[in-house]
């Protein structure tokens, strides 16, 4: 994925987590700002943007579970 796409992805992230969560998308950036996850999208995004919308939230929570 280039630069663009993988904004976009993780714009998407943002967006379904925080609908998922009962978050608005600010709350969800600053979360993932806190917990690394920014740098967990940048660094996964080619495998998993190919998955579904449950595996990546899940995905997510268990990233910064563990």
């Amino acid at each position: 994925m280039n630069t663009e796409q993988t904004a976009v992805f993780i714009a998407w992230c943002i967006e379904e987590y925080a609908v998922n969560y009962d978050k608005t998308p600010q709350q969800t950036a600053n979360l993932f700002n806190q917990k690394g996850v920014f740098v967990f999208l940048q660094e996964n995004a080619d495998i998993l943007h190919t998955q579904g919308k449950d595996y990546i939230l899940s995905a997510i929570d268990d990233f910064m579970k563990g």
